[in-house]
């Protein structure tokens, strides 16, 4: 007997390489979407920063704006409803029950974290990508979630899609979680490996500025801000600790990094751009520092776009979650799998 469907409006902040994914994941699971919980879903806003803003309760032709899409493209035509000065006003206006909040990460956090608050506080699910906020605004951004009885997800903020906050959450329940080490940003382990090699940093740069990995403003990813962002997401979630990125210990990478990548090739070792944190007494301290790995440690394996999170608990000792080679596509899955735990 086939469940009664219900339906379910969606808006989104921001559309851009990552927004797009997930417009395009959400056409392409549409009949699962509805098989599998019975739902039926209209997109009743999109916000951009460049790109305008279009609001629609009868929902948006997502494919329509997604084939059409170019580098300039508006979306002010699509608009049909009451002018929209300002995203707040989007957040008010455009009809939604789950608000994906996707916007470029700054590490103030804002003003995602000031659009997450507003919707929150107006009784709309939240589901982000986007660091900033997460990291900076952690505490008071659940606390409002569970005091307006709606949830606050941010699956595809660590490690994309990778399941790291619904692991933890779902599958490893009264687990503490002692320590952690990774390999968090794609940018530099790709900048890193491809020196090993002898490819200019520049030319590496390019590479994973081309691929929509490196952050709009790479600075971010080569001064270990991104790293940063995503081990405070990491001990505030999964830890338990206070620790903003201003308060992580951070190294940088830089075209003089090739001299030190290389001398370390010739001691069989290897040089990675480690996040890690670990308690000391009552505290919980992170650092995103330079480290040369012996050959055999697992993180030195790690290659490319790749990422690898290891995690040191109290009840299944070391548990490694690795990331092959992740593009835009599996941030979209993060968002899509944080959408299911919320259907559930």
């Amino acid at each position: 007997m086939e469940q009664e469907s219900r339906q379910i409006n969606f808006a989104f902040i921001g559309f851009g390489h990552v927004g797009r994914a997930f417009a395009r994941l959400l056409i392409d699971r549409r009949k699962w979407l509805l098989k599998e919980y019975g739902i039926e879903w209209k997109v009743t806003g999109i916000a951009t920063k460049s790109h305008g803003t279009a609001i629609d309760s009868q929902g948006l032709p997502v494919k329509k704006i997604l084939s059409s899409w170019k580098r300039h493209s508006n979306i002010d035509n699509f608009h049909n409803g009451p002018a929209c000065s300002s995203p707040t006003d989007f957040i008010r206006q455009c009809g939604a029950d789950v608000l994906f909040e996707m916007s470029v990460l700054d590490l103030s956090g804002e003003p995602a974290a000031t659009y997450i608050r507003e919707a929150l506080g107006a009784g709309l699910h939240v589901i982000t990508t986007n660091k900033g906020p997460v990291a900076t605004h952690f505490r008071q951004l659940t606390g409002l979630a569970r005091l307006r009885g709606v949830r606050f997800l941010y699956e595809g903020t660590v490690m994309d899609g990778a399941p790291v906050f619904n692991m933890l959450r779902q599958t490893l329940p009264a687990t503490r979680i002692r320590s952690l080490r990774g390999i968090l940003n794609s940018t530099t382990n790709h900048i890193l490996t491809q020196m090993e090699q002898g490819t200019p940093f520049e030319a590496a740069l390019d590479y994973a500025r081309d691929a929509g990995i490196a952050e709009a403003d790479p600075s971010l990813d080569l001064d270990g801000w991104d790293s940063a962002a995503k081990l405070s997401i990491l001990i505030q979630a999964m830890m338990g600790g206070r620790v903003k990125p201003k308060d992580i210990e951070r190294s940088s990478i830089t075209e003089e990094t090739g001299r030190i990548v290389r001398a370390a090739i010739r001691r069989e070792r290897r040089l990675r751009l480690v996040a890690r944190a670990y308690r000391q007494g009552g505290r919980v301290i992170g650092k995103v520092e330079l480290q040369e790995l012996e050959v055999f440690d697992p993180l030195a394996a790690i290659r490319g776009l790749s990422n690898i999170l290891i995690i040191n608990t109290d009840t299944m000792r070391e548990l490694a979650i690795v990331e092959n080679n992740p593009s835009v596509d599996q941030t979209a899955f993060g968002l899509f799998s944080d959408l299911i735990s919320l259907l559930r």
